[in-house]
C-alpha cells in the first residue's frame, strides 16, 4: 500500500496551488498561419484529443486569434488546415508574390482608397466553425488582443474565465475574431458596439506577455505554475524577396508587405527573448526559419505557398523534443 508520504506528495502535485498552468499562444501572420494550424493540427493528432483541453488559456493574434478560437472552441485543427487550403485564394488572392517596380505599384495600389480585400469570404468561412456562439459560451478561457482605433486603446477581448476579466461575455466570438486580425490596408475594421477595432498585431503579433500578464494579474497565477507553449508563423530570419537598400522609400518599404513582415518577424523575435528570460525551462517556442526566395507572404496564399508552409510545419515537429514536447502538453 502506499504510504502516507506518497499520498501526500501526490495531493501535493495535484493541489490547485502546485498545478502547472498552461498556457498556448499563437502569433500573426496572415495566410502564414497556415503553418501554426498545420503544426497544431499534427500535434492534436498525437494527443488524441482536441489540443485545448491541455490548456488553461489560449491566446491569439490575428490570425492567430482565428487559430486560438478554433482551440478554445474545440474545432477539429485538422478542420483549420483545410480551411486555409480551400478559403485562402478568396479571402486573398491566388496571386503570386508581385515582382518589378510596375508589378509592386499595382499590387500596393490595390490598398490606396481602401481595404485590399473584403472580409466577407473570411467572415462566411470562419462562422462555418464558430458559429454564433458568444465568449461567454467558449469552454476554455481565450484572450485575443486588438486595437479600438477609434480611440486608438489598446483592447483584449476575453471569455469571463476571472472575476477581473469579464465585460465581454456578449460578444461574438466571430466578431472579436475578425477584430484581431483585421490587419490595416489588407482588410476593412470591425464594429463592435459603438467602437471599430482593428488587428491586435499593432502592438502584440505575438500575444505571449499579454497572456502572462492575464494569468498573473487578473487569474492570480504565480509565475512559478506557469508554462508556455507558444508557436509562431515560420518568420524567423524573415528577409524580403527583393533584397535591401539603404534609401528605400514607399515602394521599397510597402511593397511586398516588407514593412509588416519585418514587423511581424522583429515583434515575435524580441517577445520570445523576453518570455525565455522570465519563463526559462516553462517556455517552449515552435517556429521555422524564413525561406528565402519562396514567395511566400501575408497574404500569398497560393498552392505552391500552402505547401511550403505545410512542409515547414513537418519539419519543425520532427526537429522538436518529444520528451520536451510532452512537458507542455
Amino acid at each position: 500500500m502506499p504510504s502516507s508520504s506518497d499520498k501526500t506528495a501526490r495531493a501535493k502535485a495535484t493541489s490547485p496551488d502546485t498545478k502547472e498552468f498552461r498556457i498556448l499562444a499563437l502569433s500573426g501572420g496572415g495566410y502564414l498561419g497556415l503553418y501554426t494550424a498545420a503544426v497544431l493540427a499534427a500535434l492534436e493528432e498525437q494527443i488524441g484529443e482536441p489540443i485545448g483541453r491541455r490548456f488553461d488559456l489560449v491566446a491569439g493574434t490575428s490570425v492567430g486569434a482565428i487559430v486560438a478560437a478554433a482551440v478554445a472552441l474545440e474545432v477539429p485543427l485538422r478542420d483549420m488546415v483545410e480551411l486555409f487550403q480551400r478559403h485562402g485564394t478568396q479571402v486573398f488572392s491566388p496571386r503570386s508574390l508581385p515582382t518589378g517596380v510596375v508589378g509592386r505599384l499595382i499590387d500596393m495600389g490595390r490598398s490606396v482608397t481602401g481595404p485590399k480585400y473584403s472580409s466577407a469570404a473570411l467572415r462566411t468561412a470562419l462562422h462555418r466553425h464558430l458559429g454564433d456562439r458568444t465568449l461567454a459560451q467558449v469552454p476554455h478561457p481565450l484572450v485575443l488582443p486588438a486595437v479600438n482605433v477609434s480611440r486608438s486603446l489598446t483592447k483584449v477581448f476575453k471569455t469571463p474565465h476571472a472575476a477581473a476579466s469579464r465585460g465581454d461575455e456578449d460578444v461574438p466570438i466571430i466578431d472579436a475574431v475578425m477584430a484581431s486580425s483585421a490587419a490595416p490596408a489588407y482588410f476593412p475594421a470591425v464594429r463592435i458596439g459603438d467602437a471599430l477595432y482593428a488587428d491586435g498585431g499593432l502592438f502584440a503579433v505575438a500575444p505571449d506577455q499579454v497572456a502572462l500578464h492575464e494569468a498573473e494579474h487578473f487569474m492570480q497565477v504565480p509565475l512559478a505554475r506557469v508554462r508556455m507553449l507558444s508557436v509562431g508563423t515560420a518568420t524567423v530570419g524573415y528577409q524580403p524577396a527583393q533584397g535591401l537598400s539603404e534609401d528605400a522609400g514607399a515602394i521599397g518599404w510597402l511593397a511586398d508587405g516588407r514593412l509588416i513582415m519585418t514587423l511581424i518577424a522583429v515583434q515575435q523575435q524580441h517577445v520570445q527573448a523576453m518570455m525565455e528570460n522570465r519563463l526559462g525551462e516553462h517556455y517552449l517556442r515552435l517556429d521555422a526559419t524564413w525561406p528565402p526566395q519562396a514567395g511566400l507572404g501575408i497574404d500569398i496564399a497560393t498552392p505552391q505557398a500552402a505547401q511550403i508552409l505545410l512542409n515547414l510545419a513537418e519539419q519543425t515537429l520532427h526537429a522538436a523534443n518529444p520528451q520536451q514536447l510532452r512537458t507542455f502538453l
